[in-house]
């Protein structure tokens, strides 16, 4: 059937290597109290590239800054973001991306007393590990279809098959098998359960494109990106499973 599966590990998002600084670093931080406000907002949330402005005002000055994302669809404003001031006159923004990772901005005021609002490619790891982990940037309210089992019959090049993907129970109740499958091509995947936590296949409103998530405390994780597209199956790995 000329089908072919595409495979894309990516960093995980709590990789020291993808967000900079060293996996030894036990900096703690402790959120502090803002000497002025950020505001962040969108236009064109379901356009392709969406605009972000954020809107820094500190000691009776201004500084605002658009920029472009490609930003996560269909997910509450308050999940789409989050700040952290990690000094009285600094913060960083994060805001989820349509593959659920988020890159962050960084408002401050440099040596000079200047407003900066700069993107911040490799903010430092106690920094993300914060908002990822505390504050739980990258986790989106648990609205919607959430099942066990996805079907649907679709077209995709010139295969027609039914697209499936299905939560199987394990040998061990704090294990599971994702199975997928399209065109013929099968494949089953074995993964730990975190505590408290149940996997969900989540919908995305397009027939060829599902996650596999984790659901806790009302908040679902996708963990893995399953979609077809011309006639392959692809499989990315979202976040790295603990």
């Amino acid at each position: 059937m000329g089908l072919a599966i595409a495979i894309a590990v990516l960093s995980a998002c709590n990789s020291a290597s993808n967000k900079g600084g060293a996996s030894g670093d036990s900096t703690v931080i402790k959120p502090a109290t803002p000497d002025g406000t950020v505001s962040v907002t969108f236009a064109d949330k379901q356009k392709d590239t969406s605009l972000i402005t954020i809107k820094f005002q500190l000691k009776g000055e201004t500084k605002e800054k658009t920029f472009e994302q490609a930003l996560l669809k269909d997910a509450p404003e308050s999940d789409l973001y989050k700040v952290l001031w990690n000094e009285p006159n600094s913060c960083y923004i994060g805001v989820l991306k349509a593959n659920h990772q988020p890159r962050y901005y960084h408002a401050f005021i440099d040596s000079k007393k200047d407003l900066k609002v700069l993107w911040a490619a490799t903010p430092p790891q106690p920094i993300w590990e914060y908002m990822e982990n505390t504050m739980g940037l990258g986790k989106v309210s648990a609205g919607g279809e959430l099942v066990q089992k996805y079907k649907k019959g679709i077209q995709s090049g010139q295969i027609l098959a039914d697209f499936i993907a299905e939560i199987r129970p394990d040998n061990s109740p704090d294990s599971l098998e994702l199975y997928v499958e399209f065109g013929g091509l099968r494949k089953s995947m074995f993964m730990a359960v975190p505590a408290g936590a149940k996997g969900v296949i989540q919908p995305t409103g397009q027939d060829d494109h599902v996650y596999f998530s984790f659901v806790k405390d009302g908040k679902a994780e996708p963990v893995i990106d399953l979609k077809v597209e011309s006639g392959r199956l692809k499989i990315n790995t979202l976040k790295e499973i603990k």
